[in-house]
C-alpha cells in the first residue's frame, strides 16, 4: 500500500495535469469496479478504480501520462485501471478466483452477522437496585411472531435494515422510487438497476438514503427517519442494463450511519444451495399493476418456486433472448410468486429485500435476495417476481463493504 505523503503526491500531479495540461478527455461518468473498457478476448477488462489500487496510473503519472478519467471519490480521482502484465509478459486477468490471502483481507458476512446481532440490546439501569449500580441488558426490538398472509403495514423497528431510495438533489417525497436493505455503518445492497431513473439524456441519480422510515407521508408514525447523502454507485462488473443478470449494487454512504433500535444493518444469507418454501417481502412499491406506491413500508409472504417452473412465466418476454439469455439461473436467481396470485412485489420495491427470520438471532433477519423484476402483471396469477440471489455475491461484497484495513 501506498504511504499517504506519496499519494498525495500522485494526487497532486493529476489534478496539476488535469486542470492545466489541457487534458480534455470526456469523463466516463463511471463508479468504482465498474468495467471502463472491456478486453478484446487476449486481454483482460480496464476496471474503474481508485488511483491508490492502480499501480499503471500512478507509474504513468510520473512520466506525466494521464489515465483517462472515470470519476471522482470526494477528491480522489476513479481511473480507468488496465490490467497488469505478470513478469511472463501475460495479462493477469479481472475475473479468476481471488487467492486464500485476498480472501481473509475481509471480514466475513457471518462474522458481522453476530456483531451486528448485539445491536438489539441496550444497558439500561435497574431501579430498584440503583444504589448498587445494577445494570441489565434490554432488547429493544419489534419480533414478529405470527406468519404474514397478506400484504400489511409494518410495525415500527420491524425492519430497521430498509432503506428507501431518493433520486432529487435533496431529499423529496416524490423522489423516492426504490428500496434497499442497510447491511454495513456505511453501504445499502440493492439492485444494479436501481442506480438511475429518467430518461437516457436527463438521468436522475439515487443521491440519498433514507433509513428508519416508516410512512414517509406521516410525522406521527412512531419511526426515527434519517437521510444520508449517497456518494458513490458501485455496480457489480457483470451487470448490463439490457440483461436481467447480476443486478445487484453497493451504494456508499457518506458518513456512518447512527444505529439505534430502528436502523440497524440486516444479516445475509450465504449458502448457495439454500431456498426456504416462502420469504417476507418488505417495501414502498405499488400495491397493484394500476396503483400508486404505498406511502407506508408493506410487508408479505410469498411463496417461493422452482427455477425450472419460473421460467415458464418468462417465455414470451420481450427481448427475452437478450433480457433472460439465459432463463432463469437457480444459482443467480429466486423465484418467487403464488400460483393464484396475490401476494407479490411490484413497481417501487425494485432493490428492496426479500428475507427470513434468522434462525439464531432474535430480531434479526437472514436477507436471501434482492427484489429485481416482476412478472408480466403483479398479483397475477402464474406472474411470479424474481429476485438476485444474494448468496452467489457474498466474496464480493465482503471485498467492498468489509475489508480488513
Amino acid at each position: 500500500m501506498i504511504g499517504y505523503t506519496n499519494l498525495q503526491c500522485f494526487l497532486t500531479v493529476f489534478l496539476l495535469c488535469f486542470v492545466n495540461l489541457g487534458y480534455n478527455a470526456q469523463i466516463l461518468g463511471l463508479y468504482e469496479d465498474e468495467i471502463c473498457r472491456n478486453g478484446d478476448g487476449k486481454t483482460a477488462n480496464s476496471i474503474c478504480r481508485n488511483i491508490e489500487r492502480c499501480p499503471v496510473a500512478k507509474e504513468g503519472l510520473k512520466k506525466h501520462i494521464i489515465p483517462q478519467l472515470c470519476s471522482f471519490n470526494g477528491s480522489t480521482p476513479i481511473v480507468c485501471c488496465p490490467p497488469e502484465k505478470n513478469t511472463n509478459n501475460e495479462i493477469t486477468t479481472t475475473t479468476k478466483k481471488p487467492s486464500t490471502n485476498s480472501v481473509l483481507k475481509s471480514y466475513s458476512a457471518t462474522e458481522m452477522c453476530s456483531e451486528y446481532s448485539k445491536l438489539i440490546y441496550h444497558t439500561e439501569k435497574d431501579v430498584i437496585l440503583s444504589k448498587d449500580s445494577q445494570h441489565f441488558l434490554k432488547v429493544d426490538c419489534y419480533d414478529a411472531i405470527t406468519l404474514i398472509t397478506n400484504g400489511t403495514d409494518a410495525k415500527p423497528k420491524e425492519f430497521p435494515h430498509m432503506a428507501l431510495l431518493g433520486y432529487s438533489e435533496k431529499p423529496d417525497i416524490t423522489s423516492w422510487a426504490c428500496g434497499g436493505s442497510l447491511i454495513s455503518k456505511r453501504f445499502v445492497l440493492t439492485s444494479a438497476h436501481c442506480e438511475k431513473f429518467g430518461s437516457k439524456n436527463e438521468p436522475r441519480f439515487a443521491s440519498w438514503a433514507r433509513l428508519g422510515e416508516l410512512n414517509y407521508l406521516s410525522e406521527i408514525d412512531k419511526a426515527r427517519p434519517k437521510d444520508y447523502r449517497i456518494v458513490q454507485r458501485i455496480i457489480h462488473p457483470n451487470y448490463k442494463s439490457t440483461s436481467s443478470y447480476h443486478d445487484i449494487a453497493l451504494f456508499r454512504l457518506e458518513r456512518d450511519v447512527d444505529f439505534s433500535a430502528f436502523v440497524r444493518p440486516v444479516c445475509l444469507n450465504t449458502d448457495n444451495t439454500f431456498t426456504p418454501p416462502a420469504i417476507i417481502a418488505t417495501g414502498w412499491g405499488r400495491t397493484g399493476v394500476a396503483s400508486f406506491q404505498s406511502s407506508h413500508l408493506l410487508k408479505v409472504r410469498i411463496n417461493t418456486i422452482s427455477a425450472e417452473e419460473c421460467d415458464k412465466s418468462f417465455l414470451y418476454l420481450p427481448n427475452r433472448n437478450e433480457k433472460l439469455a439465459q432463463g432463469i439461473v437457480d444459482n443467480l436467481m429466486v423465484c418467487a410468486g403464488n400460483p393464484e396470485g396475490g401476494n407479490d412485489t411490484c413497481g417501487g420495491d425494485s432493490g428492496g429485500p426479500i428475507q427470513i427470520k434468522h434462525n439464531s438471532y432474535t430480531c434479526m433477519y437472514s436477507q436471501i435476495g434482492i427484489t429485481s423484476f416482476a412478472g408480466p402483471f403483479c398479483g397475477e396469477k402464474d406472474s411470479p417476481a424474481v429476485y438476485t440471489r444474494v448468496s452467489n455475491y457474498i466474496s464480493w461484497i465482503e471485498r467492498i463493504v468489509w475489508p480488513k484495513m
